[in-house]
């Protein structure tokens, strides 16, 4: 860890949190009342999850790989156990991350070919919703999102309590900055996705 590295992680500390957030919430949405709002949330989250985890689809081989060039990986010789998480998370979601590549790179180029399809939740199962893209349908559910968020959440507190060790070591401890990014847990939002009250939680967070 080097004061580089830790002021490059701002950006992508706060990403990862307003991610969570978005997550928990859309687990606790009345889609019937706020349709468009959940539509919103998870077309943020699915923006979000590509500058979180550094991949993209590699023409010549014909699968996901992560992309050394762009995100954290630039920095994967200082944090030695960067890519090798970051490969673990993509082999294991590699369905999932598919998915959100080709929602996202629609998004961004033609936001008008991003169809809302439908989406849905009941009472003993989180949110489900589903985008018609190059004429696919393609269906999101919670608990993929919340598996691979757990995943990156994990991640990110490795790094930070490398950024605060570093913090402590060079004397920068009481430095707002390094105590406003180590001032909370990610595993916190882990014990909140595996919490029988995650839907209550995130539906008190929702507008009234």
């Amino acid at each position: 860890m080097n004061i580089e590295i830790a002021n490059a992680m701002s950006g992508y500390i706060e990403t990862l949190y307003t991610v969570n957030q978005n997550l928990i919430r859309l687990c606790g949405a009345e889609i019937f009342f706020y349709r468009s709002e959940f539509e919103k949330l998870t077309l943020d989250i699915i923006q979000d999850i590509p500058r979180l985890i550094p991949y993209s689809y590699s023409n010549l081989e014909k699968k996901l790989i992560l992309d050394d060039k762009n995100g954290l990986l630039e920095y994967q010789s200082d944090i030695l156990y960067l890519k090798q998480d970051y490969q673990r998370i993509l082999n294991k979601y590699t369905e999932t991350l598919d998915k959100i590549r080709k929602i996202r790179n629609k998004y961004e180029h033609k936001m008008h070919d991003v169809e809302y399809k439908s989406s849905g939740t009941g009472s003993f199962s989180l949110f489900d919703i589903e985008f018609k893209v190059n004429n696919k349908v393609i269906r999101i559910y919670a608990g993929e999102l919340i598996k691979v968020i757990k995943e990156v959440n994990i991640l990110f507190s490795k790094i930070v309590d490398e950024i605060s060790q570093y913090a402590y070591n060079n004397g920068k401890d009481d430095y707002a900055y390094y105590q406003r990014i180590t001032r909370f847990e990610f595993s916190d939002f882990n014990e909140i996705y595996e919490s029988e009250l995650l839907r209550k939680i995130g539906r008190i967070m929702n507008q009234y």
